[in-house]
C-alpha cells in the first residue's frame, strides 16, 4: 500500500517563495526547518497533524528544509529554527520562532484563517478603501 503525501508543500524554488508571497498568493503557513534540528524533528508529527486539518483551498502549509535550501530562508531573515511565518495574500502577519505543539500552531493557524476572511472595516464601506487627502 502506498503512502500518503504529506498534507504540505515542500518548497525548493525561488519560484515557489515568490508564488506564496505575491499579492493573491493566499493564505500559508510557513516553516524553516531542518534535519539536524531537535525541535523541528520533535514538531514534525504537530505540523503534519494540523496540516491534515485544514483544506488545501483555506491555508496551505508549507516547510523549507534550510539544510538543503538555505537559500529560501536568507530573505526572511531567518537566524534560529524552526521559524514559522504566517503569512496572507504576500505579507508576513505573525512570526514564531522555536517548537510549537499541535494545539498552539492551529490555534495560530484558525487566526490567520479569520484575518484572511476578515470582511472590509467602516473605512473601506465608506471610502472605497482609499486613504486620500481631500479634495480642495
Amino acid at each position: 500500500m502506498a503512502k500518503a503525501p504529506p498534507p504540505y508543500e515542500a518548497l525548493e524554488t525561488e519560484e515557489q517563495i515568490e508564488d506564496i508571497m505575491r499579492e493573491g498568493g493566499g493564505t500559508v503557513v510557513l516553516d524553516f526547518w531542518s534535519e539536524t534540528c531537535g525541535p523541528c524533528m520533535a514538531m514534525a508529527a504537530d505540523f503534519e497533524h494540523v496540516a491534515s486539518q485544514f483544506e488545501p483551498g483555506e491555508v496551505r502549509f508549507c516547510k523549507v528544509n534550510t539544510g538543503s535550501h538555505g537559500h529560501l530562508a536568507a530573505p526572511f531573515n531567518v537566524r534560529s529554527i524552526p521559524t514559522i511565518l504566517f503569512i496572507h495574500d504576500g505579507k508576513i502577519l505573525d512570526a514564531v520562532v522555536g517548537k510549537m505543539n499541535a494545539q498552539a500552531l492551529g490555534e495560530k493557524a484558525e487566526w490567520l484563517l479569520a484575518k484572511s476572511q476578515k470582511k472590509p472595516g467602516l473605512f473601506s464601506k465608506l471610502f472605497g478603501g482609499r486613504r486620500s487627502a481631500p479634495q480642495t
